[in-house]
C-alpha cells in the first residue's frame, strides 16, 4: 500500500463543470476548481502526423490515477490542470490490481494566449 501512494507525487487540480444561473434567470454552465489532489500523471501514447497547410497535429494520451476516495462522484466531463497543462478526460475505471485507485485516461489540450 505505501509504494502505491508514493507514486501519487503530483499536486493536480480538478474542475467540474458546474451549473448557474445567469442575471436572467437562465442556466449556464461553467467549470470551477472543486478540488486540488496527489494524482500520478504517467504518458500512455503519443502520436504526431503532418495535415494541409504543412501544420502538425500532436495527438498525447496519459494516464492520471489518483485515490478512489478523493473524487466523489468522477465524471468524463471534468478535466485536470498540472503545471498550466490541461488534461481533459477521456474515460475513467478502477484500477482492478489497487482496488483504492481509479485511473483518469486523458488527452493533453494545448491551449495559447491567443484561445482566450
Amino acid at each position: 500500500m505505501k509504494k502505491t501512494l508514493e507514486r501519487l507525487r503530483h499536486r493536480v487540480c480538478l474542475y467540474a463543470k458546474t451549473e448557474k444561473e445567469t442575471e436572467f434567470g437562465e442556466l449556464t454552465y461553467d467549470y470551477e476548481n472543486c478540488l486540488t489532489l496527489w494524482a500520478e500523471i504517467l504518458p500512455v501514447r503519443g502520436k504526431e502526423e503532418t495535415i494541409d497547410g504543412q501544420s502538425v497535429r500532436a495527438d498525447v494520451t496519459h494516464k492520471i490515477t489518483v485515490r478512489m476516495g478523493a473524487i466523489k462522484e468522477p465524471r468524463s466531463d471534468m478535466y485536470f490542470m498540472y503545471k498550466g497543462q490541461k488534461y481533459e478526460v477521456l474515460y475513467f475505471m478502477p484500477q482492478y490490481r489497487y482496488n483504492d485507485l481509479i485511473v483518469f485516461y486523458c488527452k493533453i489540450i494545448l491551449e495559447t494566449e491567443e484561445d482566450y
